[in-house]
C-alpha cells in the first residue's frame, strides 16, 4: 500500500529535496497525493535532476490553471454516438496523474521536455486522456488510449 500526500507536502518534499517519500525506480521517481493521482517524475540513473524537480513544483502550485487550460482540450471529444458509452463525458474528467520528464510526442523523432497530465472520466469509460504541454504551461495535443 502507498502512502498519500497532500500536494502541499509533494512540493515540500520536492522543494527541500526530500525524496525518501518518492518510490525511485527503473529511472522514475512516483509519489501518491491524497486524492489518488499518481505523480511520476523522470529520473535518469534513478536520481531526480533539479530540472524535474522544479518544473514538477510549477505544474503543482499551478494545477488548477493547467487542468483548466486541459479542459479546453477535452472538450473536443464527442462520444455521444457511442455505442456503448454515449453520456460517459457527461460528468466531465478527473486527474489521475501527472508525469514530468521527457517524452515521445507523435512522430517527432526526438522526444519533448515538459510534463503530461491524465484524466479519466468521472463516468465509466474504457479510455484515459492525456493532454501534453511545453514547459511553459501550455498544452499543445492531446492523446486518448484504452486503459
Amino acid at each position: 500500500m502507498f502512502e498519500h500526500y497532500s500536494l502541499s507536502e509533494i512540493i515540500r518534499f520536492l522543494e527541500n529535496k526530500d525524496y525518501e517519500k518518492f518510490i525511485i525506480a527503473d529511472n522514475y521517481a512516483s509519489v501518491w497525493s491524497i486524492d489518488s493521482m499518481e505523480i511520476i517524475i523522470e529520473a535518469p540513473d534513478n536520481i531526480i535532476p533539479d530540472k524535474n524537480a522544479e518544473l514538477t513544483v510549477k505544474v503543482l502550485k499551478n494545477l488548477d490553471e493547467c487542468v483548466s487550460k486541459a479542459h479546453k482540450w477535452l472538450e473536443h471529444f464527442n462520444i455521444k454516438k457511442d455505442r456503448w458509452y454515449p453520456n460517459a463525458l457527461d460528468k466531465g474528467f478527473e486527474v489521475n496523474g501527472i508525469y514530468t520528464g521527457s517524452y515521445d510526442c507523435g512522430h517527432y523523432p526526438s522526444k519533448t521536455y515538459g510534463f503530461t497530465i491524465t484524466f479519466g472520466c468521472v463516468n465509466s469509460y474504457p479510455c484515459d486522456f492525456t493532454v501534453k504541454f511545453h514547459e511553459n504551461l501550455w498544452p499543445f495535443a492531446v492523446e486518448e488510449w484504452v486503459v
